[in-house]
């Protein structure tokens, strides 16, 4: 049975002969792009038999990371027919991965069976159990036409075209599928190849060097005395860790926390970290992440504001030093004996300080911390 939309060019491809009685009526490769999977068709674009809703033939696919896995060839279908005493016995399609403008005079193409689907009966649409997603496609078929699949009820071929240098490619293919006119055997290949004019059915591609990471959103929770920090990851690559660094103005950052990064990854990951001692005004955080190679990368800056209720504070006093924290820049430390005389003075260039106190007999003291809009006295008892 012969299709009644094909063009006389269609028909000159696909019969050898006046007496061909099999054929190929529509193809199309399911790809994924990075967002989603489609067919997109070769043969019969917009002729009604069409078995996806997007074309092949001359799509520029887009940019792709290296090794993202963000464009697969993973399968494809094709949908023949014959007469009563004719046979299809199988079908293939074959591609071919070059850089663009510089085809090999002989490319070699990887095959990948196409098996048997399905018998069709008039009317049948869409998709069948097993076969692709009934919403990416699958067209209609009428009696005695069949569908070739893969998957299918087999296991997608699933071709990971971003493994590839970074450069421009093009992605050749065309379909090869067996049969007799008149017969039951399978002694005749015929193909859909786009005329071969100037070459069989091709579409682009742009594979690009990999980013060491491709960060996601940055968060902050303000949890009044301490703040939460997270951040995604959609990609790593050669990545040793991250850094998390904190700022007052925004501009000059310090590192307060370090973890391992994942290294190489292309899921999105999420990773968090604590600032256990912000400065009591506003806070500034952003990640660094370190390469193995020791170049590094930063994320965005998000920003909080912290007011503790008792403003500086103690952070630690041992082995000689006294450490203070919740400071603002400017603000004017003392340490004072019973009697009020200033023993220390030192003026805060950050949110902690640390005094080193062994020059000071053991006892209580009186530490002030000063500015212009307030005063803080902190008792403090120096041991030995």
């Amino acid at each position: 049975m012969i299709k009644k939309i094909f063009s006389v060019t269609t028909c000159l491809l696909f019969f050898a002969s006046a007496h061909a009685q099999f054929g190929l009526f529509a193809s199309a490769a399911y790809i994924y792009n990075g967002t989603s999977s489609s067919f997109y068709n070769n043969t019969a674009p917009g002729l009604g038999q069409d078995i996806g809703l997007l074309g092949f033939q001359g799509t520029d696919f887009g940019v792709f990371e290296q090794n993202s896995g963000n464009l697969k060839l993973i399968g494809a279908e094709i949908k023949t027919f014959k007469g009563v005493a004719d046979n299809v016995c199988s079908g293939t399609l074959y591609f071919t991965v070059y850089i663009s403008g510089a085809r090999p005079a002989s490319p070699v193409f990887t095959p990948i069976n196409l098996g048997f689907y399905s018998d069709c009966f008039a009317p049948a649409c869409g998709s069948f159990f097993g076969s692709f997603n009934l919403a990416a496609g699958g067209g209609c078929c009428s009696d005695r036409d069949q569908k070739w699949q893969n998957p299918g009820f087999g296991v997608a071929a699933n071709i990971d075209l971003t493994t590839y240098v970074p450069g421009n490619y093009t992605l050749e293919m065309y379909y090869a599928f067996a049969g007799e006119d008149g017969g039951n055997g399978c002694g005749t290949t015929k193909y859909d190849n786009n005329n071969n004019n100037p070459v069989n059915y091709s579409a682009s591609f742009v594979i690009t060097a990999a980013v060491p990471v491709d960060f996601g959103n940055i968060h902050v929770i303000n949890n009044k005395t301490y703040n939460s920090i997270s951040w995604t990851t959609y990609s790593e690559a050669h990545c040793s860790s991250f850094s998390l660094e904190r700022s007052n103005d925004g501009i000059h950052f310090n590192s307060i926390a370090t973890i391992p990064a994942a290294g190489f990854s292309s899921s999105i990951l999420s990773y968090s970290l604590d600032d256990k001692n912000p400065a009591s005004s506003v806070n500034y955080y952003r990640v660094k992440m370190m390469e193995t190679t020791g170049s590094y990368q930063y994320s965005g800056i998000v920003k909080t504001e912290n007011k503790k209720l008792n403003g500086c504070y103690i952070s630690g006093n041992s082995k000689g030093l006294l450490g203070l924290n919740g400071l603002q820049p400017g603000d004017e430390i003392r340490v004072l004996n019973l009697l009020g005389t200033t023993l220390y003075y030192n003026k805060a260039t950050g949110n902690s300080l640390n005094i080193n106190t062994t020059r000071l007999p053991a006892g209580s003291y009186f530490i002030t911390v000063s500015n212009t809009s307030s005063r803080n006295v902190l008792p403090v008892l120096i041991n030995r």
